[in-house]
This record gives C-alpha cells, structure tokens and sequence, in this order.
C-alpha cells in the first residue's frame, strides 16, 4: 500500500498481516480525496483541518490526509497486530506534524479526551468491520456512534464524518435526528457515506452516484 498525492507521496506504508483488516482501494481512496479537497475549496489537498481516524488499521486514511495537508490526526485501533502497524507507519512518516495513536476500542472511547483542548475536527474517517455496519436503526452501532460524534464539539461545525461500508447497506437517518446523508458514492461492492450535522444537509437527497471502479 502507498500514500497517493501530496508530501508524502508515493511513500509505501505497511499492512496488517490480518484477514481482518480490510485496506481500501487506492481508486476508491483517491476519488474520497477528491470530493474531500472540492468541497473544501482545495481540489487535490484538505484545508489544515484536525482529522480522526477511527478503526486505523494501518492508518492509510489517516496518514493520506496529513499528507495532503491535514493539519494532524488522531488515529483510533485497539487490535494488537493492527496497533503495531500503525505505529511503525506513523513513526516513519512523523515530521513536524502531530500524529497521535491512541490504543481504544472507537466504538467506546472517550471522545472528549480524544479532542483535548483543540478544535473541534474537520474530517473523520470511520471504517468500521462490514460486519458492525449492517444495522442502521437508532440501536445499531454506527448511528449510535455518530450520534456522539455530532451530539458535542468533536466535529467541527462544518466537519464532515467519512463512512465506508457494503453497498448494499443504506444510511438514510431520520429528520429528527442529529446527523444527516450529505453524500453517498457506490464503487462496486462497497460505497462511501459522507454525513454531517443536520443543519447542514442538503436542500434535496443526494443522489445515489455510482462509480465503476471493478471493470
């Protein structure tokens, strides 16, 4: 695996000996980026926004976002093998920017001891086990999970939360609640949900943009 684009371009990071990580594409990685850098004004890089990423495994969203300019991330992983990957792909890259690995289970770590006393995040990436990500109802373990991410000041006010998960699973939160679908983009099997506060949500549903990616 390499990072695609910016200073750390090209540089290869290593992966976890592990059938249960899951590296994401480098197409799919890519075309993240790209709406990422549009929707901000920077077409290719990410503003000096704080990033988190939760379920790391071998920090590859993470270490891409610093690379394009993300201002630092914390990255989130509790599994063993996993969390020494990591660590060693942090511990390679590491300059000047502050990358932090913090050994928790995402699903309930804390997350007020995660921001500290920083603002409050511009982009995090959740890339949890297919598996953990089929229920969508209130009760599932992702909305739950988002709810606390947007119930405080862990996301910025124009944060956006990066969700990849099976395509044929949907999120398509309630009105009433606090989160909302801002984007949604279908690369073969699996797909990307791009949410934010409610507040933000678009006039209109976003349209279901499917993206061949497997031939």
């Amino acid at each position: 695996m390499r990072i695609i684009s910016g200073k750390w371009r090209s540089r290869r990071i290593s992966v976890p000996p592990s059938d249960r990580t899951r590296p994401m594409p480098d197409r799919v990685k890519e075309a993240i980026f790209s709406i990422l850098g549009s929707s901000a004004g920077t077409p290719g890089r990410l503003p000096a926004v704080r990033v988190a990423d939760f379920f790391a495994g071998s920090g590859s969203l993470g270490l891409e976002a610093v690379s394009r300019g993300a201002a630092e991330c914390v990255f989130v992983e509790r599994g063993r093998g996993a969390l020494r990957v990591l660590n060693r792909n942090v511990n390679e890259l590491e300059q000047d920017e502050p990358l932090r690995v913090v050994a928790a289970d995402a699903w309930t770590c804390k997350l007020d001891e995660l921001a500290g006393d920083g603002p409050g995040f511009g982009v995090v990436f959740l890339d949890p086990p297919y598996r953990d990500a089929r229920q969508t109802g209130p009760t599932g373990k992702v909305p739950r999970l988002l709810k606390r991410i947007l119930a405080g000041d862990f996301l910025a006010a124009d944060g956006v939360v990066v969700l990849h998960h099976e395509r044929r699973v949907s999120f398509q939160p309630a009105a009433t609640d606090s989160w909302a679908l801002t984007d949604r983009r279908e690369y073969g099997s699996t797909a990307i949900s791009f949410l934010g506060p409610a507040e933000l949500a678009p006039a209109d549903p976003p349209a279901n943009n499917d993206v061949a990616l497997d031939g």
